[in-house]
């Protein structure tokens, strides 16, 4: 029990990691999604340099503008993750479909799934940009579930407690 624990926490470390980074160059590869980033990044730099003019503090602009890039990472990467990895674990659910699957339609989900949560009208529209950003966002789900199931999915046998017979069968 404990040794299939820790392989749970590897793998959801792991292809947390790994969904983070698929998140970021696949932006990058996408022009649609790399303009809308460039922009809100650029906002974000001007909100930095504005703060610090005003009030000489940089930390709290550079505070907010981590904090919506984790919010982001936390929100494709990490919660669809953990969702499927402990209803799965729980059901003794074993498939890639499953981890991948799960995982890809709650991170594509997100975006409205905050709307819904924050009440906002907004949570039934979708416009052609937030489309590109939600396959953007199942697919950066869906890698990162294949990658958990890859480390932490398929129960291997423990060949120590019942060694293979030897000699003719």
């Amino acid at each position: 029990m404990l040794r299939r624990l820790i392989v749970m926490i590897f793998g959801f470390a792991i292809a947390s990691g790994v969904g983070a980074i698929f998140l970021v160059v696949s932006a990058l590869f996408d022009p649609a999604t790399m303009e809308a980033g460039l922009s809100v990044t650029m906002a974000g730099i001007f909100a930095i340099i504005d703060e610090t003019l005003r009030t000489g503090a940089p930390e709290d602009a550079l505070a907010a503008f981590g904090f919506v890039i984790w919010a982001v990472v936390v929100a494709t990467c990490v919660a669809p993750l953990a969702i499927a990895a402990l209803v799965g674990e729980a059901a003794g659910v074993r498939s890639i479909v499953w981890y991948s699957g799960v995982s890809g339609v709650l991170a594509g989900a997100s975006p409205w799934i905050a709307r819904a949560a924050k009440g906002l009208e907004r949570a039934q529209s979708v416009s052609a940009l937030e489309g590109r950003i939600a396959l953007l966002f199942f697919l950066t789900g869906a890698v990162t579930g294949a990658i958990y199931w890859l480390i932490a999915g398929p129960r291997q046998r423990d060949t120590a407690i019942a060694p293979r017979p030897q000699g003719p069968v």
